[in-house]
């Protein structure tokens, strides 16, 4: 299993919602957490990986186990944002300044069917966002100045034309 890179037409279209986990998804979530973690990453969504459905896993702390939110929904819970870098699986080797709201609800579907809400701050709010942008087909370098996206403009192209 690969990740896409920047320049891949499916980083940019928006998901589609999952009818139903089947045994094959169940499959394919193993696949995406052993491609993560061999990437060093702490989220991955299915879009990342060339399926453009409605889902992503992430380990939301250190100690956690990799989970996976199907059909997310997010609502933030302040206005308060703050701005701190992030990369990206799909954008190898940049990192960029991206505002994030501090604290979001998500809710979800499990593995299992089963409905989620949880509430999150600080890191895993961050977490969750970025993996829901993918699935909306939004990159972090979207949420970056203009001044910004010209600084890593070279290395964009540079990743574009290797996709």
């Amino acid at each position: 299993m690969s990740i896409k890179t920047y320049g891949e037409p499916v980083l940019r279209q928006k998901a589609e919602p999952v009818a139903g986990i089947t045994g094959e998804v169940k499959k394919l979530i193993e696949e995406m957490k052993k491609t993560m973690c061999e990437a060093k990453g702490v989220g991955l969504a299915a879009n990342q990986i060339g399926i453009p459905k409605s889902f992503f896993i992430a380990q939301l702390a250190r100690e956690d186990e990799v989970r996976a939110f199907f059909n997310p929904n997010l609502l933030p819970l302040t206005d308060e944002t703050e701005k701190t870098e992030e990369g990206c699986l799909s954008i190898p080797g940049i990192w960029v300044e991206v505002p994030r709201y501090l604290k979001v609800r998500l809710t979800a579907r499990d593995i299992e069917g089963n409905p989620v809400a949880v509430d999150l701050e600080g890191l895993p709010a961050r977490i969750v966002q970025h993996e829901i942008d993918h699935l909306n087909g939004v990159l972090i370098i979207d949420r970056i100045s203009l001044a910004e996206r010209r600084r890593i403009a070279k290395e964009l192209a540079e990743l574009k034309t290797s996709a």
